[in-house]
């Protein structure tokens, strides 16, 4: 009986054993075929053009330069892995979104880049950065309805989700079209009124930084525009260049009063996230794109360089209290320089090439004298808090911290190295893959015009360093209020108002005369003539007998 008993829970044992590895060798089949033909299917559909080979090389190239400095800035981090995580699932979602040409895995890169965004802004668990994660979270969700209805749109006019096989068919009938691109890479790009977003997200760690605010996150809704660029000349393109000038001038008075370095660093951004978009609205979509790759570059290089001299001032990131650094750190502080002299412009740097043709480009095209006069003006701006940058961080003595770390680690040297190699040669091995060779020749007024704005830019500085008008100086402020606290300053200045202006009419006309003339007369007119009601209905039989012979008399005789 034992031996039956026993003989019969083997065999039981035995084929549910042999029942759970029938199911789980199939159902292991079956995921690793579903998973082959996924992958196959989606590496069959990539799109390898230029620009996307273009785009995923620098992205590449930046992150890895990244991740690298991560292994001495973040070194002794509680949480490396999952920063290390976020940070490839960052990558991931930017892949997506370059290399798919179906609009559902677009909107997968897209609506990832925003969440792996936002985990990496409240990555130090804090309220200041819950506030600003939220704050970047949700402006960003504004874009992605917009991005959505896109979808809806497309799919409602051609049944399909491949946006590259119907290129053909667009014309300006789908203005409805056109606009949710402009608007959602408004949002994602940060273009006024959605800029304001852009240095409130300060919050995520420095290296990240670098990859969040500007490449790949921030360049995304740049990225859309190149994917649809037949649309630039659809649409209204001063509309596109009010937008991007009002970016560029409100960044730049921003960045002109900030002492805090990250938020200058996102100020600079900002202004040249706008500078791009007014190259786009003059049709030179491949001319922004080059200038996209070799902005990328030394913009990296100036962020991880910040984040040097931070993470070396125990995370202080006043300018003001940074001085003399040149003496501290040469090396760290040469890489800052040449990416400085790189977003100038000076001549035979990457920032040259790009920067040069697009001024000259300015030169002929056809638009009128306000947007030429805002746009080198804005430009300006970059070179003015650029030097005065330059000025707080190299040349004053105002360093008083007593304890200072300036070691590096050679994960952090190798980095800063590679890309400012990148940073010295990038821009002419780019041009140099032109076909055509491209002349501008400008008459002697265009010629003289460059010293006319940098005389003005000369006297504007000496008045804002010296600060020998109060005015001049609370413009500057006024300014930086505008794009940091948009939406504060919107609802202060339009919503209280006009609280104010309801709460003077609710103590002289509701609480006042038109209480007395309407409430209380209707009040009082609704009273008499219930009691009217009430007679009438009291003397009900006497009305009737009245009607009654009323009637009667009226029709018989």
């Amino acid at each position: 009986m034992f031996f039956s008993y026993n003989l019969f829970f083997f065999f039981f044992f035995f084929f549910f054993w042999y029942l759970f590895m029938w199911v789980w060798f199939n159902f292991f089949f079956w995921v690793v075929i579903f998973f082959l033909y996924f992958l196959f299917y989606v590496f069959s559909f990539f799109f390898f053009d230029w620009v996307s080979c273009f785009f995923m090389s620098f992205v590449f190239l930046i992150s890895g330069c990244v991740l690298f400095y991560s292994l001495g800035y973040m070194f002794g981090d509680m949480n490396l892995i999952r920063f290390y995580f976020l940070v490839f699932m960052l990558i991931f979602s930017m892949v997506l979104f370059i290399l798919m040409p179906d609009l559902i895995c677009l909107l997968l890169g897209w609506d990832g880049l925003g969440l792996v965004s936002y985990c990496l802004v409240i990555y130090y668990q804090n309220f200041s950065s819950l506030i600003s994660g939220m704050v970047t979270l949700l402006m960003n969700r504004v874009g992605d309805v917009y991005f959505y209805f896109m979808v809806w749109v497309f799919f409602f006019n051609w049944v399909s989700f491949q946006y590259i096989f119907y290129s053909d068919f667009f014309n300006d009938d789908f203005f409805i079209f056109i606009y949710l691109i402009l608007f959602a890479s408004f949002t994602k790009s940060a273009q006024f009124p959605f800029c304001f977003w852009l240095p409130v997200a300060m919050s995520a760690p420095t290296p990240v930084f670098s990859l969040v605010h500007f490449f790949p996150f921030v360049t995304s809704g740049l990225n859309l525009i190149f994917r649809f660029n037949y649309f630039i000349f659809f649409c209204d393109t001063y509309f596109l260049m009010f937008i991007s000038l009002l970016t560029m001038t409100l960044s730049g008075f921003s960045a002109c009063v900030e002492n805090d370095l990250k938020k200058i660093d996102a100020f600079y951004t900002l202004s040249q996230l706008g500078f791009m978009f007014f190259v786009l609205s003059m049709g030179s979509v491949f001319l922004c794109f080059i200038h996209l790759l070799i902005h990328a570059i030394f913009n990296s290089l100036l962020f991880l360089c910040s984040g040097f001299f931070i993470h070396s001032f125990i995370g202080s990131q006043d300018i003001r209290f940074m001085g003399s650094l040149v003496k501290q750190c040469p090396y760290v502080s040469v890489m800052f320089f040449v990416s400085l002299i790189c977003l100038c412009g000076f001549p035979f740097f990457s920032g040259f090439y790009s920067k040069d043709f697009i001024l000259e480009l300015s030169f002929i095209y056809s638009f009128n004298f306000f947007f030429f006069f805002f746009f080198f003006f804005c430009i300006g701006l970059t070179y003015i808090y650029k030097f005065r940058l330059i000025y707080y961080l190299f040349f004053s003595d105002s360093f008083s911290f007593p304890y200072v770390n300036f070691s590096m680690k050679l994960y952090m040297n190798i980095s800063l190295f590679l890309l400012n190699f990148s940073c010295i040669f990038g821009g002419s091995f780019l041009f140099w893959l032109f076909e055509d060779d491209y002349f501008f020749i400008l008459s002697s007024d265009f010629s003289i015009l460059p010293l006319f704005f940098l005389f003005f830019y000369f006297i504007l500085c000496f008045l804002y360093s010296f600060g020998s008008l109060l005015l001049f100086e609370s413009f500057f402020f006024f300014i930086f209020l505008v794009v940091y606290d948009f939406w504060v300053i919107f609802f202060r200045v339009f919503f209280c108002r006009f609280f104010s202006f309801c709460y003077c009419f609710n103590g002289f006309v509701d609480s006042g005369w038109f209480e007395y003339l309407i409430f209380d007369g209707l009040l009082g007119f609704m009273s008499w003539l219930g009691l009217v009601c009430c007679k009438l209905t009291l003397n009900i039989f006497k009305l009737y007998f009245f009607f009654f012979f009323f009637f009667f008399f009226f029709f018989f005789f």
